[in-house]
Parts: C-alpha cells; structure tokens; sequence
C-alpha cells in the first residue's frame, strides 16, 4: 500500500525509498556524486501539509495522472518537462473560494437539522470553444481527501439528466411547444419488475403544459412520458453521442437520473448545447515539451457531431428558460446570458446545477459521500446554484459582448408557456420561444381566447 513508504506511517521505508530515488537520479546524471552523499545523508523532516500552498491540487493531481500515461514515469519524474495546461488561474481561484464559503453555509444548515455536517462539493468548469478544463475542483480539502469527485465520483444526477432527454426529443422533431400531460399515473412494470407510480418533486399538477415549462419548472411527470414515447433507446443513443460513457440501465426511471455519472461527462454534454452541436473531449494538458523547448506532444481536439445545430440551440434556448422562468430564476441576478438545470435526487442525497454562459460551461455537485441527505429542501437550487453563480460571475468578462447561437433554419415565436399557443407581444406571463422553421405556431390568439 502508499501508505507504508508514507513517512508519517513508516519514517524507515519512507528514508529507504527516497535514497533508492536519490541513487537512480544520480545513476541518470540529474545529480552529481556530491549532492547524492549530501541529500542520502539528510534527516527525514516533515513539513505540515496544506492544501492553501498548493495551487489547483484536484487539477494538477489530475494531470501529473495523465502525464504518466502520456511520456512514461521515467520521463516525468527525471525532471524538467514543461507542461502547458488548460487551467485558468482566476477561475479556479473562484471556484475554490466558492466551494469553502458556500459548504460553511450548507455545514451551517446541517447543524440546525441535527445532521451530521460532512459535506463535499465538485466543481468543473470548461471551455465551450476548445474543450479545456478551466477550474476543477475535486473536493472540500485536498489535504484530508485526495479522491476527485469532479472526475472519479459516479453519482445520480437527477433532473440535471433531463436535457439529454428534451435533447432526444427534439432532434426527432418534437417542437417546445408540444403538449405533454402532467397528471398521476401508474406505468406497469415489465418482468418481475413491479408498477412504478413516479412523483413530481413538488407533489401537485398541472394538467396540459408544453415541454417548455416541463424541463423549466422540472415535471418528473411529463418527463417520464416523453421518455415513454421516446423510447429508452432513443435516449440511450443521444447520451452516448453525447459523452455519456457510464453504463445506462434501460428503465423508465432513467428519465429522472437515475443512472450513475461523473460530473466531467455531464458538463462536457452540456457544452454540445451552446457549441452548435459539437462535442469536444475535454482535455488538461495543452502540451509537453522537454527541458530545452523542444515540443514533445500537443494536444488533438477531439471533436464530433453529437447533435443538430438547429436541436442544439433549441435545447440551449429551453434551458435558457430554467433560468428565465423556471427553478433556476435566482441566476437571472448575474445579467449575462446563462442557460441550466438543477438537479435533486431522492432524500436531498445530491444537489447539482449543469450551466454555460456563451463561452464557459461549469457543473457543481454537492452531497456526502455517505450518501446520506444535506437536509430537507437541499435542492439543486439551493445547495449547488449559488456555488455556481460564484464562478458563472467571475467568468462574466470572458462572455462579454457574446450571445448563444440563433441558426438561420430558426425563427422565435411568442408562446402561453402553458398551452403552446402563439400570444401577442404584450400578453402576461409569455415567453418568446425558439423554433425550426416549419414546425413553429402560426395563429396568434388574443388572451380572452
């Protein structure tokens, strides 16, 4: 195990490993004869360890991981490489400051419903245009844990999982405004499998709405409908063409998140949305070169088509009214075009909030690794949005002037949100919703219709 060569553990194996180190290092001429004798006869000190002196800790954990898969461990660690990464400095700073002031507060709250105030938090940030990761933070304290949650951690991530499925939907021509129906209902089972009677998270209905307001205000009903009529397949393609690698189960309940995922493979489809269709892996490192310059290895962007342009910027469009309308309307304070979803699962077990500006995506989970709940009313909202409002603000400049893409093949319409139907400019309560061409609402009813 590394924690027998630890010196905190085992100071003898710790002091026979480094001079097996030192002797190799001098053996490969990094040092001469007289610092090995010199280093070889030092005392074992330890220093305190902090994560505060260390910068970025989760990211640089994470590409000093890659860097041994990309040039081997002997070139790595024989010294003098220098490596380019992804990583934006002010960024990470505001996602690490976000995390420690935002999980006080949370910690703050568990301790008043007598729950046990273990919290962690994951946050990743991207860049829409090259796929880099800009923040990553993989934990509360790198110093007490070590294990990344932005990239390792598989979790449920709730309704943050239903732009997959509006995605599925419209990209088979589904347009917002179709009616889905928000009422109770019992789907029979399959197998040994019993009937499933989903719920809406806030437990009433609302009849007729449009899928519009179903992801807006987060429906589990109509959502589970339309995955009915989908089909769970249909579903299952559209997330792998979107990056979903994680193993799927071809239930019902898919629709709801059910399925486990990290939080890098749920942020880097939510990048698809703003960037017209186009899924680009996420990568760290930019490039290697040796200790004199010479250029090693460069990045390849790996890119292709996960989606329509036209599907794309509809989706982005009805996610832009998650904010504007629906569960993520405190976001509306940030002023700059934003477009999300939250995420709750079962228990308040996790909070998440999946979102891009025109040129940042960031997702923030927050949950224990117990998998216990943070406490009643712990939503997506409430616990992960404003760690995501943190970093969204800070990243504001860098959308500056920016707008999501609006394709030709589409045209905006004035719709009820509730029934679908085209409304005058000055009707209450509507919203100016994005359609292809040939599939948006034509008559235009007055309110007393």
């Amino acid at each position: 195990l590394p924690s027998h060569l630890s010196p905190l553990v085992s100071p003898e194996r710790a002091v026979q490993r480094r001079n097996i180190v030192l002797k190799q290092m001098f053996r490969n001429n990094i040092i001469s004869k007289k610092e090995f004798k010199q280093a070889e006869n030092e005392p074992l000190q330890l220093g305190k360890h902090s994560d505060h002196h260390l910068i970025a800790p989760y990211f640089v954990q994470y590409v000093t991981n890659q860097l041994e898969n990309i040039v081997g461990a002997t070139l790595l660690y024989q010294g003098g490489l220098i490596v380019n990464t992804s990583l934006d400095y002010e960024l990470q700073q505001s996602a690490e400051t976000a995390v420690r002031n935002r999980l006080q507060e949370l910690e703050t709250r568990m301790k008043k419903n007598s729950i046990k105030p273990e919290p962690q938090a994951a946050v990743l940030s991207l860049s829409i245009q090259t796929g880099g990761i800009l923040s990553m933070v993989g934990g509360k304290n790198f110093s007490q844990s070590t294990y990344n949650r932005a990239v390792s951690a598989k979790r449920q991530p709730g309704s943050a999982f239903k732009p997959i499925l509006y995605a599925c939907a419209v990209e088979q021509g589904f347009p917002q405004n179709m009616l889905l129906l928000d009422s109770p209902v019992v789907f029979s089972g399959s197998g040994d499998s019993p009937p499933w009677e989903p719920e809406n998270f806030s437990k009433d209905y609302m009849g007729e709405i449009t899928l519009r307001k179903a992801l807006a205000f987060s429906k589990n009903i109509p959502t589970v409908r339309l995955m009915e009529k989908l089909g769970v397949s249909s579903v299952s393609k559209i997330a792998s063409s979107l990056g979903i690698q994680s193993l799927l189960h071809p239930y019902l309940s898919l629709a709801l998140g059910t399925a486990e995922i990290t939080l890098l493979e749920l942020t880097a489809a939510y990048s698809v949305f703003p960037n017209q269709g186009k899924l680009i892996k996420p990568f760290a490192i930019a490039e290697i070169q040796d200790r004199h310059g010479r250029m090693l290895w460069r990045a390849k962007p790996q890119k292709s088509i996960a989606m329509s342009r036209v599907g794309a910027a509809i989706i982005t469009d009805m996610l832009n009214g998650v904010i504007l309308e629906g569960t993520g309307q405190k976001a509306k304070s940030l002023r700059q075009p934003l477009a999300g979803k939250t995420g709750t699962t079962n228990q308040y077990k996790d909070a998440l909030f999946i979102g891009f500006s025109p040129s940042i995506t960031t997702g923030v989970w927050v949950g224990q690794d117990s998998s216990v709940t943070l406490g009643n009313e712990e939503t997506g909202a409430k616990a992960a949005l404003p760690i995501w409002m943190d970093v969204m603000q800070k990243a504001e400049s860098k959308s500056s002037g920016l707008s999501f893409d609006i394709p030709d093949e589409t045209v905006r319409v004035r719709i009820d949100p509730t029934s679908g139907n085209p409304v005058s400019e000055t009707a209450p309560d509507s919203v100016n919703a994005l359609f292809k061409k040939g599939t948006e609402p034509k008559k235009i009813r007055s309110v007393s219709d």
